[in-house]
């Protein structure tokens, strides 16, 4: 049986990113990733999370924004642990696509990296759609400290939840996520 990496959670205070910061920061990944990589060919969003962002980002990259369905906790509930069960729509995404077979770069994003876990799964899933040749990145909004395994780019590193603005908000108090002001890059 193998680990699943766990998110971790202070209980410090629940973030909350705004639409501004949500602005912000994918300005900040569009700058970071064709900095490194100034052909990006497709974009990935992984929804639910990720849509938002691929949309802003493909539409900077000047590409046509794709979607795959990934789903790693049963509800959306507060402070919900890694369970390394990912689902993944993949069938969906291969009828999008009819027989093609994507090339060049591909940016995957999502909102967060909690675990690793789904970044893990859509990298070993979306292969039979992959021509042999092409470049796979990754770029999240946020990157718990949990995670095992990360994406190539992120924005904010986080030890707590996160709401993001397409998310029903808490009912609890939330602290606006800073203005972010730099991406790492973990490649």
């Amino acid at each position: 049986m193998t680990r699943t990496a766990q998110r971790v959670f202070e209980h410090q205070r629940i973030w909350r990113v705004t639409p501004d910061a949500l602005s912000d920061a994918c300005l900040l990944l569009f700058a970071a990733i064709t900095r490194d990589h100034p052909k990006v060919n497709h974009v990935i969003g992984v929804a639910n999370g990720g849509v938002a962002p691929a949309r802003i980002l493909a539409g900077r990259l000047g590409v046509k924004p794709r979607t795959v369905q990934a789903r790693h906790n049963a509800d959306d509930g507060l402070y919900r642990q890694a369970t390394g069960k990912v689902t993944v729509d993949i069938d969906a995404f291969h009828r999008a696509l009819g027989r093609r077979k994507l090339d060049g770069t591909i940016l995957v994003v999502d909102d967060i990296c909690g675990s690793g876990a789904t970044l893990h799964k859509l990298r070993n899933v979306l292969t039979p759609v992959l021509a042999p040749d092409v470049r796979v990145i990754t770029a999240t909004l946020c990157l718990n400290t949990g995670a095992e395994t990360g994406p190539d780019y992120s924005v904010w590193t986080v030890s707590d939840w996160v709401s993001f603005p397409w998310e029903k908000r808490p009912e609890q108090p939330t602290t606006d996520m800073p203005s972010p002001d730099r991406v790492t890059s973990h490649a």
